[in-house]
């Protein structure tokens, strides 16, 4: 039996055209599954809360199709990583856990791969908490961060810029007009960052901070070139002590992943880290906003989530 979890409002509503054409190809099949369409934000992570509290202690099978979002709130909401064979068709328009793990953008082609899926492949899952005592806390499959890129994420879904410029064919183009305005208000930050390793360093001028899983995030941006979710540790990439017109020369050179040259650019990888701000910033998960933060803990759960690939 498997279990979908569908947004059928993806991508300006074409989730659920995509929908229609995977549930045809299941009745031709004869695959056994049941289906619930998300009603509302926060639904996907309802409900595969509470189908995977009633098979508990029962290895379930479950799919999620719709985008980052919806993959990101499935996740969050799952009891025990152990007992989930999880499957995904990417149907966004970022769709970076999709271009992360190398599925087909066809639905049917992801449909195929979850169907014949024999062996599992085991997705290091990301962890971020967060408040004074880092009583809060959220997963992430592709990124979590601070600053810039949770600001743009922010300010694209609040203006409604990304629906309106899916139904162009245009929703990554959301991001980089947003990009753009957001650094000409983006505030400079002093930090502190306790890498797992034991390593401390004090950053001035901190602009953003991408804590990744994933190469990709804000649709196909290789914020992380060499960055791997099957190797147990996460690809922080911090922008700091730049001039913003340098900034914004590093933000094209991001699109070829060419920023990794640029000095003010910082890379890690490491299992965990800690981040303590002196000013509040925007933080997300997904591009799920997490609100304005100021100390956060980052860590790898590798090889958390098995996918049907």
């Amino acid at each position: 039996m498997y279990y979908f979890i569908v947004n059928g409002a993806s991508r300006a509503g074409k989730g659920r055209k995509a929908w229609r054409r995977l549930e045809t190809e299941l009745k031709r099949q004869g695959v056994p599954y049941r289906a619930w369409l998300t009603k509302y934000q926060g639904h996907a992570g309802e409900l595969a809360k509470k189908l995977t509290a009633r098979h508990k202690g029962e290895v379930i099978s479950l799919v999620v199709v719709g985008g980052d979002g919806t993959a990101n709130e499935a996740v969050n909401g799952i009891r025990d990583f152990n007992m989930v064979r999880f499957g995904y068709i990417p149907i966004g328009s970022g769709n970076d856990l999709g271009r992360g793990l190398g599925l087909p953008g066809d639905p049917l082609a992801a449909l195929k791969l979850i169907l014949t899926s024999k062996e599992l492949y085991a997705m290091d899952v990301g962890k971020v908490s967060w408040g004074r005592k880092l009583e809060k806390s959220a997963y992430f499959n592709i990124s979590s961060g601070i600053g810039m890129d949770a600001m743009v994420c922010r300010c694209v879904n609040a203006a409604g810029m990304k629906v309106f410029l899916n139904k162009l064919h245009l929703g990554r183009l959301s991001y980089f007009a947003q990009t753009l305005l957001t650094l000409a208000e983006l505030p400079e930050v002093r930090a502190s960052v306790q890498f797992g390793d034991g390593g401390r360093q004090r950053v001035h001028g901190l602009m953003c901070m991408a804590v990744m899983n994933q190469k990709y995030e804000g649709g196909g941006l290789p914020m992380a070139p060499l960055a791997s979710d099957h190797d147990g540790k996460l690809s922080i990439c911090y922008i700091h002590g730049m001039k913003k017109l340098k900034a914004l020369c590093a933000l094209v050179a991001l699109v070829k992943g060419k920023h990794v040259r640029f000095s003010g650019i910082g890379l890690k990888e490491c299992s965990s880290c800690e981040l303590w701000l002196q000013e509040p910033m925007a933080g997300h998960t997904d591009g799920e906003d997490l609100g304005d933060l100021v100390r956060l803990k980052y860590e790898c759960l590798p090889g958390a989530l098995q996918v049907m690939k």
